[in-house]
């Protein structure tokens, strides 16, 4: 993956991540299967001491945490306020916030990445 810190490495995995074959990472079904430390749940209150390694990849997005954890609803909400957006248009970029918009901006680019190369 691209390197990416913060905001925009969570806005990036979250859009592959609703791209992605989610059953498998369900809290529940996770947690009654004892899959939260293997997966390197965030919402775990220890620290992880185990080596990091990669526990979800979708193309050359990876995390090594789970990534119902690591998505935040900022992320999310982003994801959806760009596909309204898009569905309207989504030609002016300045009737929105900076951040709003820079959000919007790294969303476009991952989904022509998307239409150009496909994943999954």
């Amino acid at each position: 993956m691209r390197f990416e810190r913060g905001r925009t490495k969570k806005l990036i995995v979250a859009f592959h991540f609703e791209l992605a074959h989610q059953a498998g990472w369900k809290c529940g079904d996770c947690r009654k299967n004892g899959l939260e430390s293997k997966r390197r749940c965030g919402w775990l209150p220890e620290i992880q001491e185990d080596a990091p390694k990669i526990v979800w990849a979708r193309g050359s997005v990876f995390l090594d945490t789970c990534p119902k954890s690591f998505v935040t609803a900022d992320s999310t909400s982003h994801i959806r306020a760009f596909a309204a957006w898009k569905l309207l248009g989504g030609s002016d970029l300045a009737g929105l916030t900076a951040r709003t918009a820079d959000a919007f901006c790294v969303l476009e680019n991952e989904l022509r990445a998307e239409m150009d190369h496909g994943t999954d």
